[in-house]
C-alpha cells in the first residue's frame, strides 16, 4: 500500500511538472513581439539642426518604459534625408502590449546653424517629459515584428523667437514601415531642380534632390495618388507630374524625369 501511495505521488508530481512546462512554453519569450525604431527627417532650409538624442519612452499600457537609444549622442537631423535613417532602437523583444504613445527625450546640447552661424536651440520639456510622436495606438502581438519609422519635420519644428533665439517645437509622426511607401527617381540634368514635393488631399511630403546625381527619394509617403512637383533652379522650369501612385511597403520608381 505504501509503495502504491508513493507511485501515485510520483505520478501526480510528473503531471504537475508537465503542466508547468506547457505553461512555460505558452509564455515563451521567444514568441514575444519585436520592435525597432528609426528616424528620418523632412528637409529644411537650415545649414544644420543638431539635437542630442538620449532615449525614448513608450507607454505600453502599464506605465512608461524607457528604451535607451542605440547610440546616444548629438546628430544633425538634416543628414537623415533621401533614404538615410538613424537607428534609434534596434530589434528589441518586449512583452505583448498596446503601445499607445511614444516620446523622444533629448539632452541639452542642441543647436541650429543659420547662414553659417550657430545658435542655441531651446528645447522646453525636451529633457523631462520629452516630445510626443504622433501615432495611432499600435498593438504589439506575440510573434509580431514591428519596425517603426519616425519622421521629424524640421521645416515646421523650429521657431525664431527674436534676439537671435530659436526654439524647438517638434512635429514628429510615427508610422509602421509596412504601412508607408515612397517615391524615387532621377532628374536630368541634375542641376535642373533642387526640391521635389508630393501632394494629395491628405498628405504632403518632399525632399531635396541630390545636386550631383539628380537622385531623390521621398521615404515616408502614405498610400495614395500624388501630384509630384519639381522646383526648378534658375534657367529651368518647374514641372508637375500627376497620378503618381504610392502603395504601402513599396517605393514607386519614377525613372528619369526631364527638367527643361
Amino acid at each position: 500500500m505504501k509503495i502504491l501511495t508513493k507511485l501515485l505521488v510520483i505520478a501526480t508530481l510528473a503531471v504537475m511538472m508537465t503542466a508547468c512546462d506547457k505553461n512555460k512554453d505558452s509564455n515563451d519569450p521567444a514568441e514575444n513581439p519585436v520592435f525597432s525604431v528609426k528616424l528620418t527627417d523632412t528637409p529644411s532650409g537650415y545649414d544644420a539642426v543638431n539635437v542630442e538624442i538620449l532615449y525614448l519612452n513608450a507607454n505600453l499600457g502599464n506605465g512608461w518604459v524607457e528604451f535607451p537609444a542605440e547610440d546616444p549622442g548629438i546628430y544633425n537631423l538634416l543628414q537623415f534625408t533621401n533614404g538615410n535613417t538613424l537607428l534609434l532602437i534596434g530589434d528589441t523583444p518586449i512583452a505583448p502590449a498596446v503601445m499607445s504613445e511614444l516620446r523622444l527625450i533629448l539632452g541639452t546640447n542642441n543647436s541650429v546653424v543659420v547662414d553659417g552661424i550657430s545658435y542655441e536651440l531651446q528645447t522646453p520639456s525636451g529633457q523631462s517629459s520629452g516630445y510626443k510622436i504622433k501615432m495611432d495606438p499600435q498593438p504589439l502581438e506575440p510573434g509580431g515584428l514591428y519596425r517603426l519609422v519616425i519622421d521629424f519635420d524640421v521645416s515646421v519644428s523650429i521657431h525664431q523667437t527674436g534676439n537671435g533665439k530659436y526654439m524647438l517645437k517638434p512635429v514628429i509622426r510615427g508610422y509602421l514601415e509596412t504601412a508607408i511607401g515612397g517615391i524615387a527617381g532621377t532628374i536630368a540634368p541634375p542641376s535642373g531642380a533642387y526640391y521635389v514635393k508630393a501632394i494629395n488631399t491628405t498628405d504632403t511630403c518632399g525632399t531635396f534632390i541630390n545636386p550631383v546625381t539628380g537622385e531623390f527619394l521621398i521615404g515616408t509617403a502614405m498610400p495614395g495618388a500624388y501630384n509630384v512637383t519639381f522646383y526648378a533652379n534658375p534657367g529651368f522650369s518647374d514641372r508637375t507630374i500627376g497620378g503618381v501612385v504610392v502603395l504601402a511597403g513599396n517605393i514607386t520608381q519614377m525613372g528619369i524625369v526631364i527638367i527643361e
